[in-house]
């Protein structure tokens, strides 16, 4: 009977072992180590000047409440290590700006820090329902941006070149939650004969009516903070409004690739499991154009002819 006992305590004990274990892994490790997913995006389509051209994608910041300058300045190394070509950041710079106000000091550390992200392509950006909680925090974010050398990419797109005029078109879409879509003013120049990047904040957007998805070969979003908790098998412990139908990982819908990042910060809690801060990577990859193999053809064989009877061959008399 003490046997018994002694082994379920034992069990008991290595149970909540585990559990603290897990707990202190997710709290004070996991919240810290960027994680980085390459990808390789292979098409026709993206021309020869723009191989192995890399695109990095981060989101979701949330500074000033659990991420700290020390924790982003690591984040950041681990970006430049990585000797991007592009850089797309994907919304929300601060955690509830409202409630957590960034003081002048907190805008200019923040400022600096992403001012040293290197992407010789250019640095891009759009905002996410964080950045647009009002006209003043919207104005702060932008600002921000701008003075660390991102270009906003607010319901327009632009073209990504690597020193030729040969292109991948970058569309930058406003927050689903928070913001306004034009999607009119996105799409105007935008051409299905092109590569096309669709950025924004909400993975759900991929679901509006009039999306034209056929004209997107690449989507990038993230939003969901891949609900900070995933459990295997039991999924994510939480969703969002603008990530309740696609919330983490990378999905094909028609001909579109929607890839969502975890994003680098956390929100409510300072707690990761299963869903590390994440950069997604992508690496363009020209593909040739397979030209057809040529059809073999039928050619009759010429038909014998009698040199006998035929005057064009005899022999002159």
């Amino acid at each position: 009977m003490v046997s018994r006992l002694m082994k379920t305590v034992s069990a008991l004990l290595l149970v909540a072992l585990v559990m603290a274990g897990v707990f202190f892994y997710s709290i004070f490790i996991t919240v810290e180590r960027l994680t980085v997913n390459y990808q390789t995006i292979t098409s026709t389509k993206i021309p020869a000047d723009l191989n192995n051209v890399q695109v990095a994608f981060i989101a979701d910041l949330e500074y000033n409440h659990f991420m700290d300058k020390d924790r982003l300045t690591k984040m950041i190394n681990t970006i430049n290590e990585v000797h991007p070509d592009v850089v797309i950041f994907g919304g929300d710079i601060f955690d509830m700006p409202l409630t957590y106000v960034p003081n002048d000091a907190t805008k200019q550390e923040v400022s600096q820090l992403l001012k040293t992200i290197d992407a010789p392509l250019g640095k891009f950006a759009v905002l996410g329902e964080q950045d647009n909680v009002d006209d003043n925090v919207h104005s702060m974010v932008v600002d921000i941006l701008r003075t660390s050398d991102f270009e906003l990419l607010n319901n327009t797109a632009i073209r990504l070149r690597n020193q030729t005029q040969a292109s991948v078109t970058l569309i930058g879409l406003d927050s689903l939650v928070g913001g306004t879509i034009d999607l009119e003013s996105a799409f105007s120049n935008v051409s299905n004969d092109q590569f096309n990047i669709l950025v924004t904040h909400c993975p759900d957007t991929i679901l509006m009516e009039n999306l034209p998805r056929d004209n997107i070969d690449l989507m990038l979003a993230a939003h969901s903070h891949a609900a900070q908790i995933n459990l295997p098998l039991l999924g994510s412990m939480s969703t969002d409004e603008g990530a309740e139908s696609y919330n983490h990982g990378k999905h094909k819908i028609g001909n579109t690739i929607l890839h969502i990042s975890n994003g680098l910060g956390t929100s409510t809690m300072d707690m990761r499991l299963f869903s590390p801060p994440q950069m997604l990577v992508y690496r363009l990859e020209h593909q040739e154009i397979t030209k057809p193999a040529a059809k073999d053809t039928d050619t009759p064989a010429p038909s014998k002819t009698d040199d006998t009877n035929n005057s064009d061959n005899k022999a002159p008399q």
